[in-house]
């Protein structure tokens, strides 16, 4: 029997919040490396998944409940190295910045023998659902936030 696997993306750890993820042949060019625009998908789907685990409920769901959106404002990449077709890595995933408006999620891939692949900054913006205006962080939000980046610290020094 073949032992095949399914899924591409899994959280496997909480603080921070880890993701493991396997490239998928259609991501990649025809030299079979992963195409650059992959590497926000990438980033997105680890962020929404760190902020699943720390709401407690489906990332849309939780911020609805917070009256808020929270689109990308501005995303930055720097690479280590290339991914290929059927590589299997690692993102984690910690809260860098909290200001009045805006959060950075800071999202570090690397191989599954923790060698670096890539590192990227995600600055998300709280904008208003109806009209788009920004507004502040809601304050339930950022002390779920900042309880997050703290337990993150707390983690890594012990």
């Amino acid at each position: 029997m073949v032992d095949v696997k399914v899924a591409t993306e899994a959280v496997i750890g909480n603080l921070p919040v880890t993701v493991r993820r396997r490239v998928k042949w259609g991501e990649c060019d025809p030299a079979g490396v992963v195409y650059f625009v992959n590497y926000g998908e990438y980033v997105v789907s680890a962020y929404e998944l760190m902020m699943t685990e720390l709401l407690g409920e489906e990332f849309q769901k939780a911020k609805a409940r917070h009256g808020v959106a929270l689109p990308a404002k501005a995303f930055k990449v720097d690479f280590s190295a290339s991914l290929r077709t059927g590589d299997e890595f690692l993102m984690t995933v910690e809260i860098s910045d909290i200001r009045t408006k805006t959060f950075d999620a800071l999202v570090r891939g690397h191989s599954v023998s923790r060698s670096p692949l890539f590192w990227a900054t995600l600055t998300l913006i709280a904008v208003r659902p109806m009209d788009r205006s920004a507004m502040p962080l809601p304050v339930a939000l950022v002390a779920e936030l900042e309880r997050y980046r703290t337990a993150c610290v707390a983690a890594a020094t012990a």
